[in-house]
């Protein structure tokens, strides 16, 4: 049985790769100091989120209610678009909660 360059070079590519892939593999193991300061940073973005999507809504509403006072129609609808954003920045965290995140 002849076994030719090209189907030499790819066994011998494919018997590295199983071996570093077996070499290499390990559990990671996190401390619960690794993961309280994750946990605190996702608490710290969240926050920020949290409060940038307040500030949002509020200026959406006030959009709106400057809008509606002109009949502006088209301004109406992007300040809805702000205020639907503002709502889903500031209840995004359990939005994600109640997906299961």
């Amino acid at each position: 049985m002849h076994i030719t360059t090209r189907k030499k070079k790819y066994l011998m590519v494919l018997v590295t790769v199983l071996v570093l892939t077996m070499a290499f593999s390990m559990n990671a193991f996190a401390t619960d100091a690794v993961i309280g300061k994750i946990n605190s940073l996702k608490t710290f973005v969240v926050n920020i989120i949290t409060a940038a999507g307040s500030i949002v809504l509020a200026w959406g509403v006030f959009e709106f209610a400057s809008a509606y006072q002109s009949r502006d129609t088209a301004q109406q609808t992007d300040s809805l678009k702000k205020v639907i954003a503002g709502i889903i920045m500031v209840f995004g965290s359990q939005i994600i909660n109640s997906l299961g995140g």
